[in-house]
């Protein structure tokens, strides 16, 4: 386990994974890095003893993690709410569900979901074998809005817009410079405000208005179709409800649209190659980003970043697993300072 910065001058992060250890050990470690937040315990006396993975990336004032958890019961009382730092955490979970009391309310999360949950919170509650992505933000950063009166969850097209900027964020982090962390951190802090903004018209809840334009969104619509073999000029206008023609002037910056698609292809595989939770093969991603074989994806890597896939995996990982408690100390000393 370390904490450190990712290569050219990322963003400092952390990895743990109990992977490979006895069941005692991997509960331990566990237990121990979740420790300031929660209680984790077996659903049952019988049930296995819980584990997991996370990863997390500190930007600017707000930290964001990946956790990979198994079936697990998380508590939070009294004593955890007075000693640690006042944040909201935004999660959408991939995979899995979460079902509890948060603050006395019922609250349940499937697939696709987002939870805003402030950390001020009493919290009792069962994780299913999840996937989530969080982002704590500190309260201070959503001064002026009434959060307390805002629900466990958000809305169908709320949620479906953070989703999507969660997942962006999460999939850009680890080739992120340490020098683009302020902007990155504002930028997400203003989208966020404005989700949470019940004086906002709801139409800015349609994507154009709330992504900045018409490009932003055309961006949002490859990017979550890139594992498509259809995504195509007649695709992303038919998305976008505008003209082929209109299309094509709006990406000639950008040396057409199909260029632009195989660039966020090259983009999406080099950074799941920077992820230490990414555990799919080469060929895999190169199925899964609509490739057509893997020679195709090494020799567009290669002319794009200067190594074959395989070979920038190796160099990228800095972040390497082990460990010590000192780095778990580290990861809250992030919280804590926000």
């Amino acid at each position: 386990m370390t904490a450190d910065a990712t290569a050219e001058a990322g963003l400092p992060s952390f990895f743990l994974t109990t992977s490979g250890l006895p069941p005692g050990e991997a509960f331990e470690r566990w237990r121990t890095l979740l420790a300031p937040m929660y209680a984790v315990s077996p659903t049952t006396r019988s049930a296995p003893l819980p584990f997991g993975a996370n990863v997390a990336y500190q930007i600017s004032d707000l930290v964001t993690h990946r956790s990979l958890l198994s079936t697990q019961r998380l508590q939070r009382d009294r004593r955890r709410v007075d000693a640690g730092p006042d944040h909201y955490m935004v999660q959408l979970y991939r995979s899995g569900r979460f079902q509890g009391t948060v603050g006395g309310k019922d609250v349940s999360a499937s697939p696709g979901a987002v939870t805003f949950i402030g950390r001020r919170h009493l919290l009792d509650g069962m994780l299913d074998r999840a996937d989530a992505i969080g982002i704590a933000v500190p309260t201070t950063r959503l001064h002026g809005l009434p959060l307390e009166e805002h629900g466990l969850r958000f809305d169908a097209a709320r949620n479906r817009l953070l989703a999507a900027r969660i997942l962006d964020i999460y999939r850009r982090l680890p080739t992120t410079r340490a020098d683009e962390a302020e902007a990155f951190a504002d930028e997400f802090v203003a989208f966020l405000r404005r989700l949470l903004d019940a004086s906002q018209a709801t139409d800015v809840l349609d994507g154009r208005e709330l992504d900045g334009g018409l490009m932003a969104l055309a961006r949002m619509i490859v990017q979550a179709n890139l594992s498509r073999n259809d995504l195509s000029p007649e695709f992303i206008a038919a998305q976008m409800l505008v003209s082929r023609s209109t299309l094509y002037r709006m990406f000639e910056p950008e040396g057409g649209v199909m260029h632009f698609v195989q660039n966020e292809r090259l983009r999406a595989v080099r950074d799941a190659l920077a992820d230490p939770m990414e555990r799919r093969t080469i060929g895999r991603l190169a199925e899964v980003f609509a490739f057509s074989s893997v020679s195709q994806l090494s020799r567009s890597f290669r002319k794009r970043y200067g190594a074959p896939p395989q070979a920038w995996r190796g160099e990228r990982r800095t972040v390497q697993q082990g460990g010590g408690r000192g780095t778990v100390q580290h990861v809250w000393k992030w919280l804590r300072e926000t």
